[in-house]
C-alpha cells in the first residue's frame, strides 16, 4: 500500500514541479524512509549482537550490552578504570586469606589498574550471621573500589536459611554497599558439589527455598545482584538447581578449574549457552584457576580467559582469579617467580 501511494506521489510532482525536483524530494524521503524501516528492524529482532539485557528487578541500572566489555562494564558498576584482561574483559581476584593478602598488596603486584573483581569467603554457621569475616577486609575492599564477589557458604542444613538468617546477609551487605561497594551474592556458590561432598546440607528443594529467602531480602538493594554460581559440570545437571525463578538472578556463571590444556569453550561453553544465552543473563567467572599444581598450565589457561573471543561471548563480563596457595600454588602473581608475573601481566590490560 505504501508502495502505491509512493508511486501515484511521485508521478504527481513529475508533472507539478519536474525530474529534478521530484530526484531531490524522493532522496531526502528515501533517506527518512531507511531511518525508519531500520528502526523498525532492530526492534524487531530480540536477540542480537547489540542485545541489551535488562535487570531483572526492572531498571535499566544492571543492563549489559554485548557491542562492548566497557558498556558492560559501566551498566554492571564495574570500574571504568580498573584491570581488565586482553580481551578487555574486567579481571581481578581472591586474596589469600592463610597469607593474609591484601588487594592493595596484589594491585601493588600487578602495577597496572586497581583489581575489578574482589573475592572472598564467609560460612554461615548457626542462625546468626554477623559476616565478621566479610566485615574484617572491609577496608581494603572500599578501598580497592572492586566490585566485592562475596561467597557466602550455608554450612547449617539449608533449611534453616530462613527469613530472619536472610535478612542479616541483607543487613551486612548493607554496610558495604552504604560506603558505595557493589555487591555481587555468590549465595551457595559450587552447591552441586558441595552437597555431595558434606560442607553444605540438604537437597535441592531446600536450596530452592533458601536462595529464594537471600534474593527476597536483597531485592531492594540496588546494589546487590544475585550471581548464581554452580560447580564445573555438564549443564543438563545443573539444570535442577538453576534457581525457579529465574528472575531473581542478575549474574551467572560457574567455578572451573581445569586439570589439562583445555579451551574456554570446552570448559564453559555449554553452559554460556544453557544459562547465559538461555535466560539472557550476564556471565562471569566467579573463582578459576588451575585444576593441578603446573606453572605451564595455569598461564595457558590464565590464556584461554584473557584472549577467549568476546564476540562470541558477548555476556562474558567479569573474572575472577583464584590468587591462593592451597595444597599447591595457584597464585599468578604473588610470590611467584619473574617469569610467571610477566607473562601474567602479558595478558592484562590497564
Amino acid at each position: 500500500m505504501k508502495v502505491f501511494f509512493l508511486a501515484t506521489i511521485t508521478i504527481t510532482l513529475f508533472a507539478l514541479i519536474g525530474p529534478a525536483q521530484v530526484n531531490a524530494v524522493c532522496e531526502l524521503h528515501f533517506v527518512s524512509f531507511m531511518q525508519s524501516f531500520t528502526s523498525s528492524l532492530e526492534a524487531a529482532i530480540p536477540y542480537r549482537r547489540s542485545l541489551q539485557v535488562l535487570s531483572s528487578r526492572g531498571d535499566n541500572s544492571d543492563s549489559v550490552s554485548s557491542q562492548s566489555n566497557s558498556t558492560s562494564s559501566s551498566t554492571l558498576n564495574l570500574p571504568s578504570d580498573g584491570l581488565k584482561t586482553k580481551n578487555g574483559v574486567p579481571f581481578g581476584f581472591l586474596p589469600d586469606v592463610s597469607a593474609q593478602t591484601t588487594m592493595a598488596e596484589i594491585n601493588e603486584a600487578v602495577g597496572m589498574s586497581p583489581a575489578s573483581t574482589y573475592g572472598w569467603y564467609a560460612q554461615i554457621t548457626g542462625s546468626s550471621w554477623d559476616g565478621s569475616q566479610l566485615l574484617s577486609q572491609k577496608q581494603d575492599i572500599i578501598d580497592s573500589k572492586a566490585v566485592l564477589i562475596p561467597a557466602v557458604m550455608p554450612t547449617v542444613n539449608m533449611s534453616a536459611i530462613d527469613s530472619d538468617v536472610a535478612s542479616q546477609v541483607a543487613s551486612v551487605l548493607k554496610q558495604f554497599t552504604d560506603e558505595g561497594v557493589e555487591v555481587w551474592l555468590r549465595f551457595a556458590h559450587e552447591v552441586n558439589y558441595y552437597i555431595t561432598s558434606g560442607t553444605y546440607h540438604g537437597d535441592v528443594d531446600s536450596y530452592q527455598a533458601a536462595w529464594a529467602n537471600i534474593a527476597a531480602a536483597v531485592q531492594d538493594n540496588p546494589k546487590i545482584k544475585m550471581f548464581w554460581c554452580p560447580n564445573w559440570a555438564d549443564a543438563s545437571s545443573l539444570a535442577e538447581w538453576f534457581p525457579k525463578n529465574s528472575s531473581t538472578v542478575d549474574i551467572v556463571g560457574m567455578d572451573a578449574y581445569p586439570k589439562s590444556q583445555q579451551t574456554f569453550d570446552e570448559v564453559y561453553g555449554s553452559f554460556y549457552t544453557a544459562f547465559a544465552e538461555k535466560y539472557n543473563k550476564p556471565f562471569a567467572i566467579g573463582e578459576t584457576g588451575p585444576g593441578i599444581g603446573d606453572d605451564t598450565l595455569k598461564e595457558y589457561w590464565l590464556k584461554q580467559i584473557a584472549e577467549v573471543d568476546v564476540q562470541k561471548y558477548p555476556l562474558y563480563v567479569a573474572g575472577c582469579w583464584f590468587e591462593y596457595y592451597k595444597g599447591y600454588d595457584f597464585r599468578i602473581l604473588m610470590s611467584q617467580s619473574s617469569s610467571i608475573v610477566t607473562e601474567t601481566k602479558g595478558e592484562l590490560l590497564s
